[in-house]
């Protein structure tokens, strides 16, 4: 049947040449009052018509693999939406990785996909719950990846090896190792020949005590060779008020002495500190007190009585060669005691080479090196340690200047310590590459050949508040300086005193506190802010360090 359509208004029905179906008229209908009062007096026809309207869901009008249902309405009808899905027939995906009203809550990773996310953790993190959301870091650690001392970081882990026993982390990256040895040195030693800087403590390394005819005057000789410009050769007394030392000041021979009616200061000659073997004799005569190098005079010190008196017809006189005793008045002139340097061929009282000869030969920590050169020489076992102030006018500055010869791959070279922290350091780490550390974080690396090379290699430190600079000879720096890192470092230096550590680290720093501990091995002369470092001076230096002079790298023909 045919319809007509009926225009708002009077319900005046007007004839129009348009035809309508029964989804137009339907509309009409619904839409409008006048059409949809129910009055029995509209043809039943029409009233069919509206009934008679086919479901809208039918065939299904959403996209299916973004819908779970439809929802039929008055000549329309509504998609239901799975999750995931949006759009007037649910056509339009959902980007939960960037839709702001449709957050995935993924803490790390977020990967759309239709319909659908999925969180995924970076590596080193997993899920926190069954949610699958939240990431949270993996301890490595519980599950023992490391021989030896495992250290978790957030979303990663690294392995330490306890260097101050001798061990490196191997190339695995997971295993220890021994530190290897990289430069071979000429170390050989001669049991004949007495190491004279054994002992920090400024003691005599052999204590030696004679009983002689009342008439007996002092004499000595003995081969002497050094670098080392100041320390004490040998103390002889017979008591507090009768005492001679002997000794080097700049170098240079000093004689200091005191008699009943007496007290004398003497230098003279030139400065025999140049590692060769000199001769000296020291003989007491009638009047006067005779000093000479290599059978030439350099002093002769007016000494009208006897250095030593007499107790009962004899003469008993203690030498101590090395160090001084222990008591605050042994010297008139203050003199640092420590002296690295050797003696041979020694002659003390005119008694030959009595009682010492036996007590070197037994322990090789007093045996000379044969050939030595120039320089502060770390066997691998200890440090040394510094109090030094690097704050000036408001600021603070650390200026390095290292010439090096590493014996092995890896070691401490030079490290700032607050408690168990370590601010920074530099060490090598594997055969080419020296490496500086903030807070144990790697900043700047240097490849070099000459690392581990019989020749000595140059490095020259700079840092300061703002910046941190490095100059080396033959060799490739590369820099990684994080943020914040030297903004850490200068509040490290202004509100605090650190220790400065060179050849190691102190037992009390915990491996996990930066990535070397190793002690240094190897020769080295380092200046610190403008101050050559003299090891004789340290606040406390280990016993196997020598202040002042290194075994060779090449052996010498002669001795």
């Amino acid at each position: 049947s045919m319809f007509e359509e009926s225009k708002k208004g009077n319900l005046e029905r007007e004839c129009i040449e348009e035809l309508c179906n029964k989804e137009e008229a339907r509309e009409i209908f619904e839409n409008y009052p006048e059409t949809n009062s129910g009055d029995s007096n509209v043809p039943s026809n029409l009233r069919t018509c509206v009934k008679e309207i086919s479901d809208q869901c039918l065939p299904f009008p959403c996209y299916k693999e973004g819908s779970e249902g439809c929802i039929d309405g008055q000549a329309s009808f509504t998609c239901q939406c799975r999750p995931g899905w949006k759009g007037p027939r649910c056509e339009d995906d959902i980007d939960e990785c960037s839709d702001p009203d449709h957050q995935a809550g993924c803490n790390q990773k977020c990967y759309n996909s239709p319909g659908s996310f999925r969180c995924m953790c970076d590596d080193g993190y997993r899920f926190r719950t069954s949610e699958k959301i939240h990431c949270t870091d993996v301890d490595e650690c519980e599950v023992g990846v490391c021989e030896g001392v495992c250290v978790n970081t957030m979303g990663s882990y690294s392995c330490r090896c306890e260097g101050r026993q001798g061990l490196r982390l191997a190339e695995d990256q997971r295993s220890c190792e021994e530190v290897p040895v990289c430069v071979q040195l000429y170390d050989y030693k001669h049991s004949e020949m007495l190491y004279l800087g054994e002992q920090f403590t400024g003691g005599p390394v052999i204590y030696l005590r004679f009983r002689l005819p009342e008439n007996t005057k002092f004499a000595a000789e003995f081969d002497f060779r050094t670098f080392d410009p100041e320390g004490v050769v040998l103390y002889a007394e017979s008591s507090q008020d009768s005492w001679f030392m002997l000794g080097l000041r700049g170098g240079r021979i000093e004689v200091q002495f005191k008699t009943q009616h007496s007290l004398k200061v003497t230098s003279g000659g030139k400065a025999i500190n140049d590692g060769q073997w000199h001769v000296i004799s020291v003989d007491e005569l009638e009047s006067s007190i005779s000093v000479k190098i290599s059978k030439e005079a350099v002093m002769s010190i007016n000494s009208p009585e006897s250095l030593f008196t007499s107790i009962n017809g004899k003469l008993e006189t203690k030498v101590y060669i090395a160090g001084l005793p222990n008591r605050t008045d042994s010297v008139i002139k203050p003199i640092n005691p420590r002296l690295d340097g050797c003696i041979r061929g020694w002659n003390l009282m005119n008694q030959g080479a009595s009682g010492v000869k036996e007590v070197i030969q037994e322990k090789k920590s007093k045996h000379c090196f044969l050939h030595v050169e120039r320089g502060t020489y770390f066997t691998g076992a200890g440090l040394a340690h510094f109090n030094m102030d690097y704050r000036e006018s408001g600021s603070w500055r650390v200026a390095l200047k290292m010439h090096i010869r590493p014996s092995s791959s890896t070691g401490v070279l030079f490290a700032l310590v607050l408690n168990d922290t370590v601010p920074l350091s530099v060490h090598p780490s594997f055969l080419q590459d020296l490496q500086v550390f903030l807070d144990g974080v790697s900043v700047a690396t240097l490849q070099s050949l000459m690392l581990c090379y019989p020749d000595r290699l140059s490095v020259e430190l700079t840092v300061t508040p703002t910046s941190l600079e490095i100059v080396a000879n033959t060799s490739t720096w590369s820099y990684s300086l994080p943020d914040g890192a030297l903004d850490r470092l200068n509040n490290t230096m202004m509100t605090h005193s650190v220790r400065t550590c060179i050849g190691g680290l102190p037992d009390e720093v915990p491996v996990s506190a930066t990535p070397v501990t190793a002690y240094y091995h190897g020769c080295m002369d380092v200046n610190v802010n403008a101050r050559l470092l003299d090891f004789d001076e340290a606040d406390s230096k280990h016993n196997s360090i020598k202040s002042h002079s290194c075994p060779q790298s090449r052996p010498q023909d002669t001795l």
